[in-house]
């Protein structure tokens, strides 16, 4: 699970992610953090369980880009699948994208956005995983910001 410990969450850190030669079974691109944030007061119920003055706070990753998905091999049309696995546990088919040798291809993950709400210690938040046809002839990149989750700042 990713957990960041910070004196206040900033409004916003940017990510490049990046994963060459990419397997040909489920690797995680990224997965949405939770915040351990100082909290004397106990404003909020969720505690850091490595420290009681600390509130554990909801993240959320916002893609900026869609996934720029490069077939840097010869072979014509392979494709990469794109997985949402959320913090339940359920995977969702986000999308198969085929690729001719050579060229580039694009997942539209811009504007969309993966959380953790559960403070629960082995709980993982929302992932992205990604898995090609073909292990190592594919590489990827996107853009996105790591932040806590709007929605609830400033909730108790």
């Amino acid at each position: 699970m990713a957990r960041i410990t910070c004196r206040t969450p900033s409004t916003g850190k940017s990510l490049i992610l990046t994963q060459s030669d990419v397997s040909d079974s489920f690797i995680t691109l990224i997965e949405a953090p939770d915040f351990s944030i100082p909290d004397t007061s106990n404003k909020f119920t969720e505690r850091d369980s490595a420290d009681n003055t600390r509130a554990i706070r909801p993240g959320e990753i916002f893609f900026l880009t869609p996934m720029a998905c490069k077939n840097k091999s010869t072979d014509s049309d392979l494709w990469l699948d794109t997985v949402l696995v959320t913090e339940g546990g359920d995977s969702i088919e986000f999308g198969r994208i085929e690729v001719p040798a050579g060229d580039t291809g694009f997942v539209p993950l811009q504007g969309r956005s993966i959380v953790k709400r559960s403070p629960a210690a082995a709980q993982n938040g929302d992932r992205i995983q990604i898995k090609a046809q073909v292990a190592n002839k594919f590489d990827v990149w996107v853009s996105a910001e790591e932040k806590l989750a709007s929605e609830h700042t400033g909730v108790e």
